[in-house]
């Protein structure tokens, strides 16, 4: 239960109707059964949250869990409250408060259970003057209610959406922190809408709103239902009591009774809901018949889907769903119709369904990558199962899936998700969802636990607890043609942790790692360079056959001055200290024989040399005769050891070898060292070939 009044005052306050007519106290308590504690007075509008309150408001003081509402009341009254709605207990509390004496309060034995239509009254009774649709379910809601949406805009209809993930006025974001608006919000919201033109709303109503009296005081011209599992029983405990919660919106004697009923009956439940709704009902489904069914698939395509859907006339029409899944083409027959039991032509409702994107419902997140990676909302055993059979339906590639479990929230799901996920992907990942008040370790051995215990498993299970290292390790472990799913959060902005709620967003977190990956894999992309190692050992003989190696294999290739052609700037390279000499001639014939080796390198046209040991007369020879043969200037270089060489090359990018170029390179110290500092330094990708 939300706890009443707590908080601070906000200053900029909700957005409000402009344009109110007041409702005097009076007036309340005669309609609603009401006693009015002290002397009349005009309200305009209504509240729970005492930091909310604006001038002329009712704050509604509910009892609470922890404390009760009345305490707040003080606070209410200084943002501008005149009066208040509560029990005999919160009036007891309102009168021994300091400066609150003289407060009108209205008096309800259950206040709760009249806030909704009270609030609807003082805010005009908003939802009588336009279209309001309600859908309900377990999954599905915010994808059908923005299927909907789109339905109903087409028909050119100014439409309200109130969900999950956001609210909006004719297809524009109003700001608003509500994800489960109270009845005095949801009214008050309304009031605005109307105002701002809307003649029509979609609303997703879930079941803690029927259950606690949010949507009471809402005139559903239509209800959909989409179907029912395991969800929620933290709070309803059983699965009949869920449903009954959901049944509020569709049985005769509910004050919440929508006029129509749109039922999908492709579970048992469905079926259920469907007699509960009685003659007012209209059917879906995509498996059997009903009012409205699915005849054939025309076509699937990456992404989407076309069935040819029967329509209660008799006809048929072709339907475009922009999703996977068959329970998206469940939920877009539902959405189709929805808008026309609100009175949209058939083929105008199905037209507008054609680009509709659902934030967090696998909703692709591309950045270049090679394999396909999505995020979705699935949170529930079910949903979780048939997210993983629509991927595995449209990838011939392997499954990746991170996801964990709410806190304080249904465990008795917890290991059934794990079970699900165990079942559907080769590599499980269970991850911190939002732990809130439970330790994090806990959901995720829960988890873990169902996982595990799948006989037939498919794949590797793991536990990352940090959700972005989880993530990270999916992203890690995909290879082209595979599939990454992060399942759990789906449109969330937050990870709610110890009761703090952090910035986290799935989306952006899998988009910052995949767009590291693509560039990590565009570096590993890059041709190698190519290095040739000659021992130093081996004598002067074999380093002048490693040269002609190294000639033969750039005019294969194509690298170097002598070959380039195009764009190709390719080149070739030596990189080499003293050889030695098996035979044990003094130093001037070494020397003699390392300046012929340089002149030979200039000979055959290589690119670059750099000669290692500048202390060493064989070494200053091979550079001499390279400078001597071809006047190379710079492009012969002399430096004086490993280090060096290093140093050379890491100040002088533009002269240093790049991938694809070819490097002859002597071994030994000077082999080790390069080939260190252009695989960890430099970052190159290197090839050692075998001579």
């Amino acid at each position: 239960m939300v706890e009443p009044g707590a908080g601070a005052t906000n200053s900029s306050g909700p957005i409000r109707p402009e344009h109110l007519r007041p409702v005097a106290l009076s007036a309340l308590a005669d309609e609603f059964g009401l006693v009015l504690d002290g002397a009349d007075a005009e309200v305009t509008g209504a509240t729970l949250r005492a930091q909310d309150a604006g001038a002329g408001y009712l704050f509604a003081a509910l009892p609470g869990d922890r404390t009760h509402g009345a305490r707040y009341a003080g606070q209410a009254s200084t943002a501008g409250a005149v009066a208040v709605l509560t029990d005999a207990a919160g009036l007891d509390l309102i009168r021994a408060a300091p400066g609150l004496g003289s407060v009108p309060v209205l008096v309800h034995d259950r206040p709760r259970s009249v806030l909704g239509e009270v609030s609807a009254r003082i805010y005009g009774d908003p939802s009588s003057k336009f279209t309001l649709i309600g859908i309900t379910g377990t999954s599905g809601k915010t994808t059908t209610a923005y299927l909907t949406e789109a339905a109903l805009r087409a028909a050119g209809r100014v439409v309200g959406l109130l969900g999950t993930v956001e609210i909006r006025v004719d297809g524009t974001v109003v700001p608003s922190s509500l994800t489960t608006p109270e009845a005095p919000d949801l009214q008050r919201m309304f009031a605005v809408m109307l105002e701002r033109g809307v003649d029509t709303v979609v609303m997703e109503v879930s079941s803690h709103a029927l259950e606690l009296g949010r949507v009471d005081g809402c005139r559903f011209a239509v209800g959909g239902f989409t179907n029912l599992s395991q969800d929620h029983l933290d709070y309803h405990h059983t699965m009949d009591a869920y449903f009954a919660a959901k049944a509020r919106l569709f049985r005769a004697d509910s004050s919440t009774r929508a006029q129509r009923a749109v039922v999908c009956v492709d579970d048992a439940w469905g079926v259920k809901m469907a007699a509960v709704a009685g003659t007012s009902v209209t059917t879906v489904s995509t498996t059997g018949a009903a009012d409205w069914s699915v005849v054939g698939t025309v076509r699937t395509e990456p992404g989407s889907q076309t069935v040819l859907a029967a329509t209660p006339e008799g006809s048929e029409v072709e339907l475009t769903v922009p999703l996977p899944g068959a329970y998206n083409v469940a939920n877009a027959l539902l959405a189709v119709a929805l808008s026309a039991a609100a009175g949209v032509n058939v083929g105008t409702a199905v037209t507008g369904l054609a680009r509709v994107a659902v934030p967090g419902r696998l909703e692709k997140v591309e950045r270049g990558q090679d394999f396909l990676a999505v995020v979705d909302y699935a949170h529930k055993p079910a949903a979780v199962e048939a997210v993983l059979a629509t991927l595995a339906a449209q990838t011939p590639g392997r499954i990746a899936v991170v996801l964990g479990a709410g806190g304080d929230r249904d465990t008795e799901k917890r290991p059934l998700m794990g079970a699900a996920a165990a079942r559907g992907a080769d590599l499980v990942i269970v991850t911190d969802d939002n732990p809130r008040s439970e330790r994090p370790e806990d959901i995720r051995t829960a988890v873990l636990a169902g996982a595990r215990a799948v006989a037939d498993a498919r794949g590797e299970i793991r536990e990352i607890g940090d959700r972005r290292e989880a993530i990270a390790a999916a992203v890690d472990w995909a290879q082209a043609g595979d599939v990454v799913l992060v399942a759990g959060k789906g449109h969330e902005k937050g990870q709610e942790i110890d009761g703090v709620k952090y910035p986290f967003d799935d989306r952006s977190v899998l988009g910052e790692l995949l767009d590291a990956r693509v560039v990590d894999d565009a570096v590993d992309a890059r041709p190698a360079l190519r290095v040739l190692l000659v021992d130093p050992q081996a004598g002067i003989d074999e380093a002048r056959r490693a040269v002609r190696e190294l000639v033969a294999l750039a005019a294969d290739t194509g690298v170097g001055s002598a070959h380039r052609g195009g764009e190709s700037a390719r080149r070739t390279w030596v990189i080499a200290g003293e050889f030695a000499d098996a035979d044990g001639r003094d130093e001037n014939a070494r020397c003699v024989d390392h300046d012929g080796l340089g002149r030979q390198i200039v000979r055959l046209a290589v690119d670059q040399v750099i000669a290692v040991g500048e202390d060493l007369r064989t070494v200053r020879a091979l550079h001499q005769g390279a400078v001597m043969e071809g006047s190379w200037g710079d492009e012969a270089v002399l430096v004086a050891s490993p280090a060096a060489a290093v140093d050379h090359l890491r100040t002088r990018p533009a002269e240093s070898p790049k991938p694809g170029d070819l490097v002859l390179l002597a071994g030994g110290e000077l082999g080790e060292t390069l080939l260190a500092y252009w695989r960890e330094d430099a970052g190159l990708p290197v090839e050692v070939l075998t001579r």
